[in-house]
């Protein structure tokens, strides 16, 4: 039998196990979805559509998010820790919910463009709003909206149909043909990895999302290749729709930026309100921000987010010189704190690069979004890693933390230096305990672990595979 139909046959033996397996976890309000689980936490994953479909409105049911901005793949949220406190929920976000809205997302739902609207976003060169082939299509024709899919020029209810009009980032397009998303081999049950690929004309691109939790971290890699004929730089950033337990933002809300900005005048405003006096409440209303010696950021929420009030606040514009890896830690009144960085924007010399930070907050959501930029040639490819570490201030969780570090999964994540840095050091004074106990009278038992590396995808491109070999 030839290989690739071996290897065909597997993956799709394996995607629908995954997918039988949400589809029976419908408790979350009847979305098929995916639960990650630790020692400690646990995060939900809601599936885009799987595999081929023949009709779009029967490939819609049960799905969480089917609208035209954030990437289907990344919808991950309703992350419970210790057991009672959660963060990322839904219960304040665009309720009640409606999978076909644009701005229908969860947890750490993410798009490629600026989040605002046109064809290009600002910036040096040719910056596209996520968007492929919209400029040349006509009205009724289609684009491509990377992670999303085809979509119709002219479809959106705020389109003009004028085949020169902007691209609408937050109005709902018509899809040309159904998305489609497969499910891909994952080494164990804390994992889960989704492959889309679309291609249109000269524009194509392929997207790869992992999903993996390892004690209290969650880990969201995203590789992205252009597999089209004609380059393409584009933005991109993970919302992150932030409340715990379900509580309105207001006192007990606090965000820290790490982000160092050099040569600011000391009357310089730390930030700009790009919304301020249209649809945009003033900041300094509702939040206290302070600016550190090395030019990190602190906001304290002081007042309450009355409902219909929305604010922005942009920390980098082209004139500010920064060292960044896109860090930032939340924390929110039940205790719970997410520290994220993304540690490609300090290892990697050439993509992706650190391209705004904006920070968003409404009543349902104090949201810090870090741009990368990302510039791909044909045939190229290039990774980033959203590396995100819970805590909390709540003793027992806090012991239910440490605890975790010596789950096996511990040492399997790939990215947490820090854990298997202290987990190395508490074993070494382990072992010289037990040597001098064996030595002096005592008797010691050793166990020996297989340890496996988690695998990525096949890439075709043996660059890609060059590339990969790094992470």
């Amino acid at each position: 039998m030839p290989r690739p139909f071996i290897q065909s046959l597997k993956m799709s033996v394996i995607s629908s196990a995954i997918l039988a397996v949400a589809t029976s976890t419908t408790a979350s309000g009847h979305y098929i979805n995916v639960t990650l689980q630790s020692p400690i936490m646990s995060a939900r994953v809601f599936m885009p559509t799987i595999g081929d479909s023949s009709s779009s409105s029967d490939n819609n049911d049960g799905k969480y998010y089917t609208s035209s901005r954030f990437e289907h793949g990344s919808m991950i949220g309703d992350i419970v820790f210790g057991g009672d406190k959660s963060v990322y929920g839904r219960g304040l976000w665009r309720t009640p919910h409606d999978p076909s809205w644009p701005e229908s997302g969860v947890g750490l739902a993410s798009e490629f463009g600026c989040g605002d609207n046109g064809v290009t976003c600002v910036g040096k060169g040719d910056i596209t709003n996520g968007v492929l082939g919209y400029e040349s299509a006509k009205s009724g024709e289609p684009f491509l909206k990377i992670g999303v899919g085809a979509l119709i020029k002219g479809s959106c209810p705020d389109c003009t149909g004028d085949d020169n009009g902007d691209y609408k980032f937050n109005s709902p397009y018509k899809f040309y043909r159904p998305p489609k998303w497969n499910v891909l081999p994952s080494p164990g049950s804390n994992e889960i990895t989704f492959l889309s690929e679309e291609s249109l004309g000269e524009y194509g691109y392929r997207v790869q999302k992992t999903a993996r939790l390892d004690g209290n971290v969650l880990t969201v890699r995203s590789l992205l290749s252009n597999t089209g004929k004609k380059q393409f730089t584009t933005p991109w950033y993970s919302h992150h729709l932030f409340t715990g337990d379900n509580d309105a933002v207001g006192p007990g809300y606090s965000l820290d930026l790490g982000l160092s900005e050099y040569g600011l005048k000391p009357n310089t405003a730390v930030f700009k309100q790009p919304g301020l006096g249209s649809w945009s409440g003033d900041l300094n209303d509702y939040v206290n921000v302070s600016l550190a010696r090395d030019g990190s950021i602190s906001m304290n929420v002081k007042k309450a987010i009355p409902d219909n009030v929305k604010l922005k606040a942009q920390f980098l514009d082209e004139n500010t010189i920064t060292l960044t890896d896109g860090s930032f830690t939340l924390h929110a009144p039940n205790g719970i704190s997410v520290y994220e960085r993304i540690p490609e924007l300090q290892t990697q010399s050439r993509n992706p690069f650190i391209y705004a930070y904006n920070v968003y907050i409404e009543k349902g959501t104090i949201s810090p979004e870090p741009m990368l930029l990302l510039y791909l040639q044909p045939g190229e490819t290039t990774f980033w890693t959203q590396h995100l570490k819970f805590t909390s201030t709540d003793k027992n969780s806090a012991a239910a933390s440490f605890l975790s570090m010596f789950a096996f999964s511990a040492w399997q994540y790939p990215n947490s230096y820090s854990v298997r840095g202290m987990l190395m050091m508490m074993m070494v004074c382990c072992s010289l305990v037990v040597a001098l106990y064996t030595r002096f009278g005592g008797s010691s038992r050793r166990r020996s672990h297989q340890y496996s590396s988690i695998p990525d995808q096949p890439i075709e491109e043996q660059h890609r595979e060059e590339i990969l070999r790094e992470v």
